[in-house]
C-alpha cells in the first residue's frame, strides 16, 4: 500500500503563476508520478479567452521520444523563442480559446524521468502511464473535472493518442469529459503509409519512373511482411531500404519538401534555441527543472518502442470513431515523412460504422475568405483535412489556418 501511495504522489512545483519571462501568461507546471520511480512533466497555460469555462486541450509530440516543448515553442504554444533566448507572443497559440496542456511523455522524454526498468516498450504501458497521469492531474486541478477535454498531437502521436483514448473510453471515469481527438500528420498504419513514400516521392518529382518501379516492388514485399507479422529485422530491411533510397539520394527536407534541411533532423537551429532557453537558470527555477536535463528527442525512448514500429493503431481508432467521439485527421500537403497519401489510404480502408458514407464523399475545397487553403472530406464524426503549403508541422507552417482549424473542430 505504501508503494502505491508513493506512486501516485503529485509533485507540483509551480501552482498558477505569471512571470515576465513567460510574458505574463498564466501557467501551471509540475511533475506527476506514474510509477514509484518515474514521472511525467507538464506545463499548461490558461485560455486567453474564458479560462473558467473553455475546454482543456492536450498536445503531444511524437518521435517516439520527442518532447512536447517542440510543439510549445515551434508550433502552437503561446510563445516563439528569439535568438537571444527571450520570448515573443504567438498570436496564433491554441490557448486563444482553450486551456492548453503540454506533457513530456512517455517517461524518459524531455524533462520526464524514467526509473530503472520503466522505459515503455509498447502502447499498453503508454496508455496506462498516461491514464494514471490524467486522473492525478484532474485531482490536482478539479476545475477541469467535467470540462470538455480534447487530445491533440502529431506524428508518432498517431500511435499514442488512439491508445490513450481507448483506455479513457474503457475506464469511463466521470472526471474526464472526453470529447474528441485531433491527429496531425500521424503515423497510424504502416501497411498503407510505407508504400505511400514511393507514391508521394514520384508524384512530387523526387524520384523518376524507373526508381519508382523498383521502390514500389520493395514496398510491396514490405506490405506482405507487415500483414503476416514477420520479425522486425525483415520488415526493417524491406521497408527501411526503399525509404532510405529515396531520402538518401536527395537533399529535400522530409518534413517539408519545399524547405531546406538544416542540421540533424532538419530543424537543428530551432531545437537549439529551445535548448538554450531551457538552460537558463531563471527558467529552470520557474519550471522546477534545476536537476533535469532536457533533450529535444531521447534515443532510449525511441529504441524502446522500435519493436512496435510497424503496429497499426486503426483498431483503436475504430473503437474511438464508433464511440461517437469527434475525430479530426489533418495533413500538411508538403510533408513526406507522414504524408497525406498514406493517411488518405488507411482512412479509405478503415472499417467503422460510417465507413461506406465516408468512402462515398468527394473532397470539398477548404477556404479562408476567397483563398483555397486545402481540401476536406467528412462523414458523421470524422473529418480529414489536407492543408496546402504546410508540412509535417502544420501549426508551424500555417499557424493562423491551424488555429482556425482547431477552434472550429472544438466548437463544432
Amino acid at each position: 500500500m505504501k508503494g502505491l501511495i508513493i506512486a501516485l504522489l503529485i509533485i507540483t512545483l509551480v501552482v498558477s503563476d505569471q512571470n515576465p519571462i513567460f510574458l505574463n501568461e498564466t501557467y501551471y507546471t509540475g511533475f506527476i508520478n506514474v510509477t514509484e520511480k518515474s514521472d511525467l512533466f507538464y506545463i499548461f497555460f490558461e485560455s486567453r479567452s474564458q479560462p473558467s469555462t473553455d475546454p482543456l486541450v492536450l498536445w503531444l509530440n511524437g518521435g517516439p521520444g520527442c518532447s512536447s516543448f517542440l510543439g510549445l515553442f515551434e508550433e502552437n504554444g503561446p510563445f516563439k523563442i528569439n535568438n537571444d533566448t527571450t520570448l515573443n507572443i504567438n498570436p496564433f497559440s491554441w490557448n486563444s480559446k482553450a486551456n492548453l496542456l503540454f506533457v513530456d511523455q512517455p517517461v524518459g522524454t524531455g524533462f520526464s524521468h524514467a526509473g530503472p526498468g520503466d522505459l515503455v516498450k509498447g502502447e499498453e504501458q503508454v496508455q496506462q502511464d498516461f491514464y494514471t497521469f490524467l486522473i492525478q492531474f484532474f485531482d490536482k486541478y478539479p476545475q477541469f473535472i467535467g470540462r470538455d477535454f480534447y487530445i491533440t498531437g502529431e506524428s508518432y502521436a498517431g500511435q499514442y493518442i488512439p491508445a490513450i483514448s481507448r483506455k479513457i473510453l474503457i475506464e469511463n471515469n466521470p472526471k474526464i469529459n472526453f470529447k474528441g481527438i485531433a491527429i496531425g500528420n500521424g503515423w497510424v498504419d504502416p501497411y498503407y503509409q510505407e508504400p505511400a513514400y514511393g507514391e508521394y516521392a514520384y508524384e512530387n518529382g523526387l524520384i523518376n519512373k524507373s526508381e519508382y518501379k523498383t521502390i514500389s516492388y520493395s514496398f510491396s514485399i514490405c506490405q506482405v511482411l507487415i500483414k503476416i507479422g514477420s520479425p522486425i529485422f525483415l520488415k526493417s530491411h524491406f521497408c527501411d531500404q526503399p525509404y532510405e533510397r529515396i531520402v538518401g539520394n536527395n537533399t529535400f527536407n522530409v518534413y517539408n519538401i519545399k524547405q531546406p534541411c538544416i542540421g540533424n533532423g532538419c530543424y537543428e537551429d530551432q531545437d537549439q534555441k529551445i535548448q538554450n532557453f531551457l538552460s537558463r537558470t531563471d527558467v529552470q527555477s520557474l519550471l522546477g527543472t534545476q536537476n533535469r536535463v532536457w533533450n529535444a528527442c531521447v534515443d532510449d525512448v525511441y529504441i524502446a518502442l522500435q519493436k512496435r514500429a510497424y503496429r497499426s493503431s486503426t483498431q483503436d481508432l475504430k473503437v474511438i470513431l464508433n464511440s461517437g467521439l469527434k475525430v479530426l485527421i489533418y495533413n500538411g500537403s508538403l510533408d513526406y515523412q507522414c504524408n497525406y497519401i498514406g493517411n488518405e489510404q488507411w482512412l479509405e480502408n478503415l472499417s467503422w460504422n460510417y465507413s461506406a458514407q465516408y468512402q462515398k464523399q468527394q473532397y470539398s475545397s477548404l477556404q479562408k475568405g476567397d483563398q483555397i487553403i486545402g481540401k476536406y472530406k467528412n462523414a458523421a464524426n470524422l473529418q480529414f483535412q489536407i492543408i496546402y503549403e504546410a508540412g509535417h508541422m502544420v501549426p508551424m507552417d500555417q499557424p493562423e489556418i491551424a488555429l482556425d482549424m482547431i477552434n472550429s473542430f472544438i466548437q463544432n
